[in-house]
């Protein structure tokens, strides 16, 4: 299906449920593309659309993801640099090192902005209890 609409008739299932809820917040550092498609999302909700992210330099954001206890794992990678077998199941905090120096050599984004690697996150502050792998391939 399309992402938009999916997006929308979630939204509108929260926002029908939690009348109270008035925006959304998104994780859009550089791509208009994502941050503009969430904005026409809430504008045909209602919501106000936060990005507080936007722009913000990526080496100071992905030091503070790290710095906060953020712990995310590498599930796809997508950037000469990134190897499967290498950096598939690390940490943001492992490959920190490999980040900078592909931005340096490369000009990737350090926060994956550009399509690099795609994270998903087990624990972080927000988090009430921290998600567990059993089992991995």
């Amino acid at each position: 299906g399309d992402e938009v609409e999916d997006l929308f008739l979630l939204l509108r299932y929260i926002k029908q449920r939690m009348p109270h809820i008035d925006a959304v917040a998104s994780g859009a550092i550089l791509s208009n593309y994502q941050r503009t498609r969430v904005e026409a999302v809430c504008m045909r909700l209602g919501l106000t659309s936060l990005s507080f992210l936007w722009r913000r330099d990526q080496q100071e954001l992905l030091d503070e993801m790290i710095d906060s206890n953020l712990h995310a794992l590498l599930i796809k990678v997508a950037c000469m640099g990134l190897k499967p077998r290498a950096h598939l199941g690390k940490t943001l905090a492992d490959v920190r090192p490999t980040l900078h120096k592909l931005n340096g050599e490369f000009g990737c984004h350090i926060c994956g902005e550009g399509g690099e690697f795609e994270t998903f996150t087990l624990d972080c502050p927000l988090y009430k209890r921290r998600l567990c792998i059993d089992e991995q391939e």
